[in-house]
């Protein structure tokens, strides 16, 4: 679990589909780890994976999880951009404090575990697994509650079917979190195997006539679907899904669901 503290397979994976669908240009993913350099391009993504990445390495050095640093870190900042984002630790704790708590949160639990064996010389602790994971996904929801506003006019998008389609996602991720799916490697590319290969035009607005695989087709199928029956609810059905998925079985019922959702064989 520590070894997936800072950069863990949801933004490997996630990241990894988005150079490959050019959501992120290739050439910056490197660089867009622990830099500006992602916001160059006027792009939601771009900009919402800068909030996922940086609230979390400065939450992670305000909490000490990376020790007494002897020095400050503020990241070099885009003028164009500059009132979209924050730098620094001071910058991102003034401008919202809340999801500093929430991802310091994240640091503190882990930093108060214990080591109880050891195997390999790798220190094994006492992490509660649903704890710790509910409280990564905590940052990324409040993370994308601060970015979504911000990025949300189709500016930003390659057309009005991919602003639609990413906001789709962004809900049917939320459903995600309330089961506390496991955000490990094997189970993160499972569950994006028919996120779309390439960005979407407004050609693609009747998904079923578009050029994309079934399992793509049926990706965003359900993820409009999904929204489409949260707003005729007035995000009753968020609200409903959210409250069932409160025990351990209801949790793991949810998983297996969307995973028989996800991965149904389709020929």
């Amino acid at each position: 679990m520590l070894s997936e503290v800072l950069f863990n397979s949801v933004l490997i994976i996630q990241n990894g589909f988005r150079i490959e669908s050019a959501r992120i240009p290739l050439g910056t993913a490197l660089d867009c780890v622990l830099s500006t350099e992602m916001l160059k391009n006027r792009s939601f993504v771009q900009g919402i994976s800068y909030y996922v990445i940086i609230v979390r390495f400065l939450a992670a050095i305000e909490s000490g999880f990376l020790g007494n640093l002897p020095y400050e870190v503020e990241l070099l900042s885009r003028e164009e951009y500059r009132s979209n984002f924050c730098y620094s630790v001071e910058e991102c704790r003034a401008a919202y404090p809340q999801v500093m708590d929430i991802a310091n949160r994240f640091y503190k639990y882990l930093q108060s575990r214990k080591i109880v064996s050891t195997t390999s010389s790798i220190p094994q602790y006492d992490t509660d697994e649903d704890t710790a994971i509910f409280n990564l996904w905590a940052v990324h929801h409040s993370v994308f509650d601060v970015a979504k506003p911000k990025f949300s006019d189709v500016s930003f998008y390659s057309s009005e079917t991919e602003r639609d389609f990413t906001m789709d996602f962004l809900l049917a991720v939320e459903l995600v979190e309330a089961v506390l799916y496991r955000p490990h490697f094997e189970t993160m590319k499972e569950l994006l195997v028919g996120f779309p290969h390439r960005l979407l035009t407004d050609q693609d607005r009747n998904v079923l006539t578009s050029n994309l695989s079934r399992r793509e087709k049926a990706v965003t199928t359900v993820a409009k679907l999904t929204s489409e029956i949260n707003k005729s609810t007035g995000g009753l059905f968020l609200t409903i899904w959210k409250k069932l998925m409160t025990s351990k079985f209801a949790q793991l019922m949810g998983r297996f669901l969307i995973n028989t959702l996800v991965l149904i064989p389709i020929e």
